[in-house]
């Protein structure tokens, strides 16, 4: 597959930074894909939770839309009838090392810093489903279990985890970059090898309407016969906050109408996310005066400082409103109130004409799961 990794063909001297980064990234590949291998024919066991998992991850570092599906599938698997639970790592929270209920169906039982930003905002946006946190996965998840008797759980970024058993691996892959620069970890974004794509049971290809065609299709064709769904990130407004008020307590919306006309606006655009160029496009084609963007590292924990150099920065480039991501929104301290009006932007899943083969299949899979 190396023929359609996106960027995996850079030159670099042989004396370059990259030389030590490759050999490392040879060594990082090599126990990754020995790792994969005990665990298939068993001499590293598996453990299974009572109740069927279904798995969503990815390959490569950086946002490839897992939250969005996640909440996309727990909102399916709740229509059907069934009692999905979301679990997480949890990471970067305080409570990763530990375990935690985020949220028990009825309300919030731990904040973004707890629990870790993605957690938190599943539970925000799903407020009938469990979310439970913890980087002993099965551990956490016999405790899910104990407590809230459900009919599936859904493994967050578990594709890597083969630690716990799962029923079905849903893999994600950037259409634009599926493989990142072709390299595997640090030399590239790989967590391990392309090779290990085989052992997904579906593949969803996102932001594919920003990829080429041709790679697409390739790629579609290479990975058959395993279901490949194509899909975009479809941006929607979470909230919109007036100058002056408070950030919290937090109030997101699914899809709020904000009736907003983004052409009457100038827009400063922030963000700490695995992507951050690909928020500032989606921010540009709204069709707002984008005036300046800046960028944060993934997770990043932002500060009373943070937000003031924000302000600073957009005062100074003519802004009229700020804008940011609701996984940024759930990391700012809940008692800020920002000389600016604030546009949240969240994401959904757009399946777009293969929306009805998605729902099918999930659909299908989810009942014959139940029925076990």
């Amino acid at each position: 597959m190396t023929d359609i990794m996106a960027g995996g063909d850079e030159k670099y001297p042989f004396c370059s930074l990259a030389t030590p980064l490759w050999g490392v990234s040879v060594l990082y590949g090599g126990l990754a894909r020995l790792r994969r291998r005990l665990y298939y024919r068993g001499r590293l066991k598996s453990r299974r939770l009572p109740c069927p998992v279904i798995s969503v991850g990815n390959l490569t570092l950086g946002g490839t839309g897992k939250t969005p599906l996640v909440v996309d599938l727990a909102e399916r698997i709740r229509k059907l009838g069934y009692r999905p639970v979301i679990l997480s790592r949890g990471y970067k929270g305080l409570a990763e090392k530990i375990g935690a209920v985020v949220s028990d169906e009825r309300r919030l039982l731990c904040d973004a810093r707890q629990a870790g930003d993605e957690p938190y905002l599943m539970a925000v946006l799903l407020p009938t489903v469990p979310v439970v946190v913890g980087r002993d996965r099965y551990r956490t998840g016999m405790e899910a279990v104990r407590r809230f008797q459900p009919d599936m759980i859904i493994l967050d970024d578990g594709f890597q985890h083969l630690q716990l058993e799962r029923d079905l691996d849903v893999l994600l892959l950037d259409a634009r970059r599926p493989f990142g620069n072709g390299h595997i970890l640090p030399r590239g974004t790989l967590r391990e090898p392309v090779a290990s794509l085989l052992g997904a049971d579906a593949v969803v290809l996102t932001r594919h309407r920003q990829a080429c065609g041709s790679v697409r299709g390739d790629m579609i064709r290479r990975l058959r016969p395993r279901p490949v769904f194509c899909s975009d990130h479809q941006p929607l407004v979470r909230n919109v906050l007036a100058a002056g008020q408070p950030v919290g307590p937090l109030v997101l919306g699914r899809h709020p109408d904000a009736g907003i006309d983004f052409k009457e606006k100038r827009v400063f655009a922030f963000a700490g996310l695995g992507s951050n160029a690909a928020f500032f496009h989606a921010a540009a084609v709204t069709g707002t005066r984008l005036q300046g963007t800046l960028g944060f590292n993934d997770h990043h924990p932002f500060t009373g400082k943070d937000l003031h150099r924000i302000v600073k920065i957009a005062e100074r480039v003519g802004a009229t409103s700020l804008m940011t991501t609701d996984k940024d929104f759930v990391r700012m301290p809940p008692d800020i109130r920002l000389p600016f009006e604030l546009i949240v932007m969240g994401v959904r899943m757009d399946f777009q004409d293969q929306a009805f083969a998605w729902r099918e299949f999930i659909d299908r899979v989810v009942r014959q799961l139940a029925e076990r």
